[in-house]
């Protein structure tokens, strides 16, 4: 599965585009976060990497803004383990392990459309991810370095 970051414009945010790509296309995806409201809105989803081009093309076609999301990066060596980001991730990304060490989960972190683990870091080694992008839809997603 592969996370895509779906911007609704406030002028068709009103309109039932995931479910229009989802019944035209056939496509199963998983909204892992999203915030919609009559200005406009962002949804986190995760597309099956092998519908990921038709995906990105149905949204665009209909006027979504289409990225990927930034990830987060964390600098080992900095981090104290203190536990701040602990307490504040929404969806459970960040483990404190048997030996009181912080652990990252790559797979359930929603990177860039929360953050809240940035903040919190005190010595602020915690940071975004460049935003990764697509090299052409018909290459595969340019990894984050």
């Amino acid at each position: 599965m592969v996370r895509v970051l779906l911007r609704f414009p406030e002028k068709i945010v009103n309109q039932p585009i995931i479910a229009q790509v989802l019944l035209q296309h056939q496509i199963t995806l998983n909204i892992v976060a999203a915030h919609v409201d009559f200005h406009g809105g962002t949804v986190l989803i995760e597309v099956p990497r092998e519908h990921l081009e038709e995906a990105v093309n149905a949204f665009r076609e209909r006027g979504v803004i289409v990225s990927f999301p930034k990830l987060i990066e964390v600098d080992k060596d900095r981090c104290l383990n203190c536990g701040a980001c602990y307490s504040l991730c929404p969806v459970g990304a960040i483990r404190i392990e048997e030996d009181y060490s912080i652990s990252f989960d790559m797979q359930k972190c929603i990177g860039s459309p929360c953050g809240l683990c940035i903040d919190a870091c005190p010595v602020k080694a915690i940071k975004l991810a460049r935003e990764a992008s697509l090299l052409g839809l018909n290459n595969e997603r340019k990894e984050l370095i």
